[in-house]
């Protein structure tokens, strides 16, 4: 915790690496996000001492099997709605605002019960082409963006929620975004997981 940023991350991968040549189990435990998903090969995710989800890394991150997890690991964009209509591994969830989303189906009643929709800011698609195969496509008003070097995080206004973020490629172009600007996003429903109603 004392050490800076860059010196912190080389000693995971130095621990990691130690780790991976002894062949040993350690046991791990931290409340950075980061650091767990950087070191471990499994990792639980607890809930008043009972495990919402064991997984690696990867799996944990991009497939959270409840809201918990998912708003629990890594940053999320949470819809609230309701069932319309479920087609085999897709549901198409009406939100509030009216507006519909096509998702995958993970974790879910039945048509017309509540469902908790998870989508990462970077599965986002700024202006989205038919290359894209977004299911989703939506006008968003641009409400705040952020410059983090590698990426520019923009905060809009879509599907009646003002605290949607999307998380930009700076060669995506999106450092010509201005604020009150009307944009197109998109994403695919793959990407979008309609979970239990948290």
């Amino acid at each position: 915790g004392a050490l800076d940023k860059k010196l912190r991350e080389q000693m995971q991968l130095e621990m990691k690496h130690i780790h991976e040549n002894l062949g040993l189990t350690f046991v791990y435990v931290t409340h950075d996000q980061s650091e767990a998903l950087t070191m471990s090969n499994r990792i639980a995710v607890f809930d008043d001492g009972v495990i919402q989800q064991l997984d690696g890394p990867e799996e944990l991150y991009e497939h959270p099997q409840n809201a918990f997890v998912a708003q629990f690991i890594g940053e999320n964009n949470r819809l609230l709605g309701k069932i319309k209509e479920i087609s085999g591994d897709r549901c198409l969830v009406e939100l509030p605002s009216g507006d519909l989303v096509k998702a995958l189906s993970v974790n879910i009643g039945g048509v017309g019960e509540s469902t908790t929709l998870s989508l990462r800011p970077e599965t986002v698609v700024l202006n989205p082409t038919d290359n894209d195969n977004c299911d989703n496509t939506y006008t968003a008003t641009v409400r705040e963006k952020i410059y983090m070097g590698d990426h520019l995080r923009v905060r809009v206004s879509v599907c009646g929620d003002d605290e949607f973020v999307i998380k930009v490629p700076r060669a995506a172009g999106a450092t010509r975004l201005d604020l009150g600007q009307e944009i197109k996003i998109g994403w695919q429903s793959q990407d979008c997981r309609a979970l239990d109603a948290a």
